[in-house]
């Protein structure tokens, strides 16, 4: 009798209490069964076909994903495997699934998978491209509305939960966030500049926190983007970090001069040496009103991107997000509370990090209430935005639906300079997306379209 034979009449308590157990002593065939049990927590079709996928993976000889698994279960203490199962898988996608379900089935819409969190816009630095330039003087969320956001996220069936800035870490409250709700699983980016020891092994105590720094290539890209210095502090905050056993992963902002850079090989194997096992790209946006479109990447270079990451993930120990040019992954974009959406420190909520317009301030609405806007329900309405879901960014790939969505809504911009995007750089970002797009027409005709017939 094989394994998923032996476990056909187990219930999902059962299913959960082995998992913990086997956690405990991984090999190559209890990754597998792991994967078994998984499928016995949920009944969504989505993410049965995730957890199948990811078993598909693990069977073969040559994928690196079996190697990444067998990496980060033996660099976990036992309390933090433990807490992440609970957090990240068993309330994220299994609880929180079945929250969502409930939701969209009596209420008409399905809250998002990820909630993105800027309690604060103060930051130490002051990087070229930031999102958030000019705002790093605003205070921030008060501690008590906080807790009402992350309460209603749990209830809402949210329980990963992604924090920016600013720098979090300059958030005075952040370490109170984290342990007054153990529930949620929490991914805390940062600059690096001001983690040491001390910080590192009090994020490892938590057992439910990942942490994100950025970097956005070697020394000299990254101190030319965020200062002299900087790049040093990286390496240590990475070491700091590795040395406390905490989830590691790194994130860069792409542009047209350090692409090459943080999409080569040897970068790569640098973050792997380092501990990392996640690498997010975010392609630059000029959003932040003072933007400069020479600095986003030519459609080669964001096509150079694409082939490196779907090689990367055969070969790297490492999980790789690459957030546009994973459109065909996920049917295109996911804003608008499709799978995520931004709170920012203002209290304005957010289509996305970049999308700078909204319709409600949390302060006078609750999160469902914000989720079932006319403003997201106007984005949602029109995902995908294009058929081609290499050109699934509103805002870059097609700018004429961002405008539409911005007259329909009512939208308000929610800092000054937010509307140059759609205004003095109109021009600019109709005619970014016509030479990306057909670029990418022929490579989805050719790669994607051609293989599915």
């Amino acid at each position: 009798m094989n394994f998923s034979e032996q476990i056909r009449g187990f219930t999902s308590q059962q299913a959960s209490r082995m998992i913990v157990e086997l956690l405990d002593r991984i090999t190559d065939k209890r990754l597998v069964q792991l994967t078994y049990l998984g499928e016995k927590l949920t009944s969504d079709e989505e993410v049965l076909g995730s957890i199948r996928a990811v078993r598909e993976m693990l069977q073969s000889p040559s994928h690196s994903t079996k190697e990444l698994f067998r990496k980060v279960l033996g660099y976990l203490p036992k309390q933090s495997r433990v807490r992440i199962f609970h957090t990240l898988f068993n309330n994220a996608w299994f609880l929180g699934g079945k929250k969502r379900d409930f939701y969209e089935q009596n209420y008409g819409f399905r809250p998002p998978f990820i909630m993105i969190f800027s309690p604060t816009w103060r930051c130490n630095l002051r990087c070229a491209g930031c999102y958030t330039l000019g705002q790093q003087r605003h205070p921030g969320l008060e501690y008590d509305l906080v807790k009402r956001i992350l309460k209603e996220a749990e209830e809402l069936g949210i329980y990963f939960v992604t924090i920016l800035g600013g720098e979090p870490f300059v958030y005075p409250h952040l370490f109170r966030m984290l342990e007054d709700h153990p529930n949620i699983f929490f991914q805390v980016y940062t600059n690096g500049t001001l983690m040491n020891q001390e910080t590192a092994n009090r994020i490892a105590e938590l057992g439910n926190v990942a942490v994100v720094v950025s970097c956005e290539g070697y020394e000299e890209e990254t101190d030319r983007w965020r200062g002299k210095g900087v790049y040093r502090k990286i390496m240590d905050a990475m070491d700091y970090l590795r040395e406390a056993r905490v989830i590691l992963g790194s994130s860069a902002t792409v542009t047209t001069h350090n692409v090459e850079t943080v999409a080569s090989d040897e970068f790569i194997d640098l973050l792997v040496d380092k501990g990392v096992v996640a690498q997010m790209y975010f392609l630059y946006i000029p959003v932040n009103g003072q933007g400069d479109i020479n600095l986003m990447v030519t459609p080669e270079q964001r096509d150079y991107l694409r082939r490196q990451v779907i090689r990367f993930r055969r070969e790297k120990p490492l999980f790789v997000l690459d957030f546009w040019n994973d459109g065909p992954h996920v049917e295109g974009c996911i804003a608008g509370g499709r799978r995520y959406f931004h709170i920012n420190a203002n209290g304005d909520v957010e289509p996305c990090v970049y999308t700078h317009i909204a319709q409600h301030n949390i302060r006078d609405v609750s999160l469902a209430e914000a989720l079932d806007s006319n403003l997201f329900r106007c984005i949602r309405n029109r995902q995908p935005h294009n058929s081609n879901h290499l050109r699934p960014c509103m805002i870059i790939d097609n700018p004429q639906i961002y405008r539409e969505v911005i007259e329909e809504s009512g939208a308000y911009f929610t800092h000054p300079g937010a509307e140059e995007i759609v205004t003095d750089m109109a021009k600019d970002m109709d005619e970014y997306a016509a030479r990306f797009g057909v670029f990418a027409d022929d490579v989805w005709q050719e790669e994607y379209v051609s293989q599915t017939r």
